[in-house]
C-alpha cells in the first residue's frame, strides 16, 4: 500500500524578504515552483492588518499550514517568567490559555477568509522556561478539551512542538519540558509531538540527539512532524554557537551541522509517520528572491516527493541513535 507523502512546510518568515513585492513573489516561488504546499505562520499578537493579505497569498496554493504559537510564546515568557501552559503561576497558565484561543480564532479566520481549510494545525509548548510542571501542562490540556465544546469544536488539532528541555550546564533557549516528560502528556491525550532539527540539537549539544528523538516518537505512534533548522557549536553570520538561530544545510552555512544526510537519516527514521515535515531556515538578509527560493529548496528538495527522496537503509543497517 502506498503512504501518502507528509505535507511539506516552509517557515517562510524565518526567509522572508523586507519588500512587500518581494514577499509576495517568494510566496508565489514557493508554491507555483512546488517546493511547499503548507506554511509554519508565526502566530504573536495576532494575524492583524496581514490577515486578509496573508489569506490571498494563500488561497489556492498553501492548504495544510501550522500557526505556531513560540514566537508570541517567547516574548510573553521574557516579559514574564510564569507565562505558559505548564506554568505554575495560575495567572501565567490562564495568560497561555487565553493566548491560544486567540491563535484559535485566528485560524478559524483565516481558514474563512481563504475559503478553505488553509491551517490544520497550532503548535502549543510546554513554556515556561525553566520552571515549567508537567502537571500544570495536563490540566491546560484537560481545560482545553473541556472547552471546545462550548465552542462547537475547531477545525484545527492542536500539535505539541518539542522544544529544548531545560538542564543544568547546558545554556539551552528555550528549556522547556524534557521529552520524557512530554511523551506521557501527549499519549494520554491523544495528541501527537513535532521535533524542531535544531531545538533538539541545542538541547543536548549533539546533532544525534534529533534522530534518537524522531526515532523514540515514531517507534511509539506519536510523531506529527519534523521541521529543519540547523543548528552548530559555533558563532555564524546568522547566530551565536548552539543558538536557535535556523541555520541553513552545511552547504550553504558551514557552521550548520544539519547536512543533507543528516535529514535524510531523520526522515527515514520517522518512516510513514509523519503528517508533515519541512524547513525553516534563515538566509543571507540581502539575498534575492531566487536565492531564498534556492536555499530553501536545496532542504525540501530532499523530502519525500519533492525529488530527492531518502536513502533506503542498507540490508541489515540500523538507525544511529
Amino acid at each position: 500500500m502506498d503512504i501518502e507523502p507528509p505535507s511539506a512546510l516552509v517557515g517562510a518568515y524565518a526567509a522572508l524578504p523586507s519588500s512587500r513585492a518581494d514577499q509576495e513573489r517568494f510566496y508565489e516561488g514557493l508554491g507555483d515552483r512546488g517546493i511547499a504546499d503548507g506554511l509554519e505562520i508565526p502566530f504573536r499578537d495576532g494575524l492583524g492588518d496581514d490577515a486578509r493579505w496573508l489569506a490571498a497569498r494563500m488561497r489556492g496554493r498553501f492548504t495544510r499550514s501550522v500557526i505556531t504559537l513560540i514566537p508570541g510564546t517567547m516574548a510573553r515568557v521574557a516579559a514574564s517568567g510564569g507565562f505558559g501552559l505548564a506554568s505554575g503561576d495560575p495567572d501565567g497558565r490562564r495568560a497561555a490559555l487565553g493566548f491560544l484561543r486567540e491563535a484559535r480564532i485566528a485560524a478559524e479566520e483565516l481558514n474563512q477568509l481563504t475559503g478553505e481549510q488553509s491551517v490544520s494545525v497550532l503548535h502549543i509548548h510546554t513554556a515556561p522556561s525553566v520552571t515549567a510542571v508537567a502537571d500544570m501542562f495536563a490540566r491546560s490540556l484537560d481545560e482545553i478539551a473541556a472547552g471546545e465544546g462550548a465552542v462547537g469544536g475547531w477545525s484545527t488539532r492542536l500539535v505539541l512542538e518539542h522544544c529544548d528541555a531545560y538542564a543544568t550546564g547546558v545554556p539551552g533557549e528555550k528549556r522547556f519540558l524534557s521529552l520524557e516528560d512530554e511523551i506521557p502528556l501527549a499519549r494520554e491525550r491523544g495528541i501527537g509531538i513535532a521535533v524542531n532539527w535544531g531545538r533538539s540539537a541545542i538541547e543536548a549539544q549533539d546533532p544525534g540527539r534529533p534522530l534518537a528523538q524522531i526515532t523514540r516518537l515514531a517507534s511509539e505512534g506519536l510523531l506529527a512532524g519534523v521541521m529543519f533548522s540547523g543548528a552548530g557549536p559555533a558563532a555564524n553570520a546568522y547566530g551565536g554557537p548552539w543558538a536557535d538561530a535556523h541555520l541553513p544545510l552545511t552547504e550553504d552555512e558551514p557552521a550548520s551541522l544539519m547536512d543533507a544526510d543528516e535529514v535524510r537519516r531523520c526522515l527515514r527514521a520517522a518512516g510513514g509517520a509523519l503528517s508533515y515535515a519541512g524547513a525553516k531556515i534563515q538566509v543571507p538578509g540581502g539575498a534575492p528572491v531566487a536565492e531564498r527560493l534556492a536555499m530553501v529548496g536545496r532542504v525540501m528538495r530532499l523530502l519525500p516527493g519533492r525529488g530527492a527522496a531518502p536513502a533506503p537503509a542498507p540490508s541489515g543497517a540500523t538507525v544511529r541513535p
